[in-house]
């Protein structure tokens, strides 16, 4: 099965000429939308969520993610396998939670490049072809790639971001908190919020956080907006506060 992963959203022509080539090079095999809303041009964000949703991959998937606001610049092509899934895209972090937990770990550097590529639509012209070939056993140019020389950058992240990651269409709050970590009362924005198991344990109108079914803390309100309510943004920092201390 080939996974698409993307930014790229449901308007304009690019999700669906980036699909139509891994189609075309692979008609055997289905292929799948995982996300097409993925944290707008925010490897960083992406990468936390990607990681989140590795739980949907058995080994020989392959999934093409295609978070690129550095398209056409220097920054490499890889291919990772991590624990059996491929995965293609760019080395500008958006694999790196993917590489750090993984248990068996491989990068390599796409060599290839087609003459008409575009500067500015790499999914397209090199990641789509690649997913593809990789899932139909095709081979490619390509050289190993060392674990210490992917992007730089990445590296300094911290395991677990207190941000929010993803709003949801029905403004729920994805963080970048795994669930089982966390133990207390979340802040977000001044807000103090208890955690519930779902949505009917509170009253309408509360906000709460709660483990969500890739099982990130996600912050919501009971039939209403969290993004409003919270006025929130991708890159909102949260916290968590030991219950004691709210106690008088």
């Amino acid at each position: 099965m080939i996974f698409i992963f993307s930014d790229f959203g449901v308007n304009g022509p690019y999700s669906g000429t980036m699909r139509s080539v891994v189609m075309r090079n692979a008609p055997d095999l289905a292929v799948v939308d995982l996300m097409v809303d993925a944290p707008d041009r925010n490897p960083k964000a992406a990468s936390y969520l990607l990681a989140a949703l590795k739980r949907e991959f058995v080994p020989g998937d392959v999934v093409l993610a295609v978070v690129d606001p550095g398209v056409g610049s220097k920054r490499k092509g890889i291919v990772v396998e991590a624990d059996g899934v491929f995965y293609v895209g760019p080395d500008n972090g958006l694999f790196e939670m993917i590489i750090r937990r993984a248990q068996q770990v491989t990068v390599r550097c796409i060599d290839w490049m087609p003459k008409d590529v575009s500067a500015s639509f790499h999914g397209r012209d090199i990641f789509a072809p690649v997913a593809a070939w990789l899932a139909t056993n095709h081979d490619f140019p390509s050289s190993p790639l060392a674990l210490t020389a992917r992007f730089k950058g990445a590296q300094a992240w911290p395991d677990a971001l207190a941000e929010v990651i993803y709003i949801d269409g029905y403004g729920n709050l994805m963080t970048g908190l795994d669930a089982r970590n966390v133990h207390g009362n979340l802040v977000i924005h001044d807000h103090v919020l208890p955690i519930a198991r779902t949505f009917s344990d509170v009253h309408l109108g509360d906000g709460f956080y709660f483990c969500n079914s890739i099982g990130l803390c996600e912050v919501a309100v009971n039939c209403g907006q969290a993004d409003e309510v919270f006025g929130a943004y991708i890159g909102m920092p949260v916290s968590i506060r030991d219950t004691e201390s709210d106690n008088p």
